[in-house]
C-alpha cells in the first residue's frame, strides 16, 4: 500500500475494491488496529467492529459461549450481551444454533455468527473483509438489509471485496486498489 487516503462517513457503505494481493485486507487490519507498523495516519472516530476474512471462532466452543466472550472483551456488561446475542441471533436465523458448537455449523452459519462478532457491540464503524464468503442468495440479501439497516443507523461501514457486482449493489463510494 502505498499514498492511499480516504475518508469513511457517518451513514455510508464505503467500498474497496481490488484484485487479490491489491492490498485490501492490510488496509483494514491497520485500520482496525491489528498492524502497527506503517507510515502514515489513520484516525477512526469511534469503536471498531471488524469481520475478518478469515474466521476468528472457537470452533470447539458452542454459539453463545463465543458470542459471551466476544462481547466481554468488548467491555459489554453480561445481561447486555445476552440481550444482544439474542437479538442478532434471531435477526440472522441462526437462533436454534445457539447451544451448538461452532464447528457443527455451515460455512454461510460460522460466518453470520463472525459477523454478530463484528456487531455485538454496537460499533460506530463496521469493517467487512469480503463478508458474502460462504453465503447463499438468500443470506446474501439478509445481510443486505442489515447493511442497509445499519447505515440508516449511521454507521460507517467499509466493505472490502474483490467482487465488482457486490460493490455495485452495496456501496455509496469506493476506493480502487
Amino acid at each position: 500500500i502505498d499514498k492511499i487516503s480516504f475518508e469513511v462517513f457517518e451513514g455510508e457503505i464505503f467500498g474497496l475494491l481490488g484484485h487479490n494481493g491489491a492490498g485490501k485486507t492490510t488496509t483494514l487490519r491497520i485500520i482496525a488496529g491489528i498492524i502497527n507498523d506503517y507510515e502514515g495516519k489513520v484516525e477512526v472516530n469511534g469503536k471498531i467492529g471488524y469481520l475478518p476474512e478469515e474466521r476468528g471462532l472457537y470452533k470447539d466452543e458452542k454459539v453463545e459461549e463465543v458470542l459471551m466472550f466476544f462481547g466481554e472483551l468488548a467491555g459489554m456488561k453480561k445481561e447486555e450481551i445476552k440481550n444482544q446475542i439474542d437479538y442478532w441471533l434471531k435477526k440472522l436465523n441462526v437462533y436454534k444454533y445457539k447451544n451448538q458448537k461452532i464447528k457443527t455449523l455451515s460455512k454461510g452459519n460460522q460466518q453470520k455468527i463472525q459477523f454478530i462478532v463484528s456487531v455485538l457491540h454496537n460499533p460506530d464503524i463496521i469493517i467487512l473483509d469480503e463478508p458474502f464468503s460462504g453465503l447463499d442468495i438468500f443470506n446474501l440479501n439478509l445481510l443486505k438489509e442489515i447493511l442497509f439497516e445499519l447505515k440508516d443507523m449511521g454507521k460507517g461501514i467499509i466493505l472490502s471485496t474483490h467482487q465488482l457486482e457486490k460493490i455495485e449493489r452495496f456501496c455509496d463510494r469506493v476506493l480502487i486498489l
